[in-house]
Order: structure tokens, then sequence, then C-alpha cells
């Protein structure tokens, strides 16, 4: 009785202590390192190259096309119909001149600085706004969600699994050969 008292008490007390502690440490801390590193980097990565990358070729994009279409377009219908009617109709040089010289001037200053501001403006808010919004809210809500869900999951499962099953089988050889041999030899 004494024998088995105390060899099951300080054997059951010992590996308990010892396995839960080190697998216990061990797991946690490989699990959680690795599992915040991976996801820190994944995390980081993803969103600010898809986020820049998004941003910056869409706002390119649309600001060259815009621009490019609204400024040749309205520059030169606006430009030629003006001269080529004022043309026809004056016939006189000085007039072909001077609307020339200030249609052309007017037209071009006026068109260029109010369709760039409004088109820049415009577009690079409306842009950068919805499409940072957009992603950020997006990319950061999924991945912080998945990351979260898988973290959690992962981390405490395979913790308690391995916690669990490692006790129980480590506990009962340790103390099944123990005991067996102890009270065999005794």
């Amino acid at each position: 009785v004494c024998l088995f008292v105390c060899l099951f008490v300080c054997l059951f007390v010992c590996l308990f202590v010892c396995l839960f502690v080190c697998l216990f440490v061990c797991l946690f801390v490989c699990l959680f390192v690795c599992l915040f590193v991976c996801l820190f980097v994944c995390l980081f990565v993803c969103l600010f190259v898809c986020l820049f990358v998004c941003l910056f070729v869409c706002l390119f994009v649309c600001l060259f096309v815009c621009l490019f279409v609204c400024l040749f377009v309205c520059l030169f219908v606006c430009l030629f119909v003006c001269l080529f009617v004022c043309l026809f109709v004056c016939l006189f040089v000085c007039l072909f001149v001077c609307l020339f010289v200030c249609l052309f001037v007017c037209l071009f200053v006026c068109l260029f600085v109010c369709l760039f501001v409004c088109l820049f403006v415009c577009l690079f808010v409306c842009l950068f706004v919805c499409l940072f919004v957009c992603l950020f809210v997006c990319l950061f809500v999924c991945l912080f969600v998945c990351l979260f869900v898988c973290l959690f999951v992962c981390l405490f499962v395979c913790l308690f699994v391995c916690l669990f099953v490692c006790l129980f089988v480590c506990l009962f050889v340790c103390l099944f050969v123990c005991l067996f041999v102890c009270l065999f030899v005794c």
C-alpha cells in the first residue's frame, strides 16, 4: 500500500508537471511564434501590395485616359469649330489673327486648367477614397476574421489535443510500467 501510494503519487505528480509544462511551453511558443510571424507577414504583404498596386494602377489609368480624352476632344473640337466659323464668317486677316490667338489662348488655358483641376481633383479624391476604403475595409475585415479564426482554432485544437494525448499516453504507460515493475520486483 505504501509503495503503491508513494510511487503512484510521485510518478503522477512528476510526470504530469514535467510533461504538462514542457509540452505546453514548447507547443504554445512554437505555434504562436510561427503563426504570428506568418500571419503578420502575409497580412502586411497582401494588404499593402494589393492596396498600393490597385490604387496606383487605377488612378494612373483613369486619370490618364480621362484627361487625355477630355482635353483632346474638347480642345480640338472647340478650337476647330470656333476657328473655322470665325474664319469663314469674318474672312479678314486681323479678325483671323486676333480670333485665332485669343480663342486658342483662352480656350486652351481655360479648358486645360478647368478640366485638369476638376478631373484630377474629382478622380483622385473619389478613386482614392473609394478604393482605399473598400480595399482596406475588405482586406482588413476578411484577413483579420480569417486569421483570428485560423489562429484560434489551430492553436487551441493542436495544443489541447497534443497535450491531452501526450499526457494520457505518457502517464498511462509510465505509471503502468513503473507500478508493474516495482510491484512485481517488490
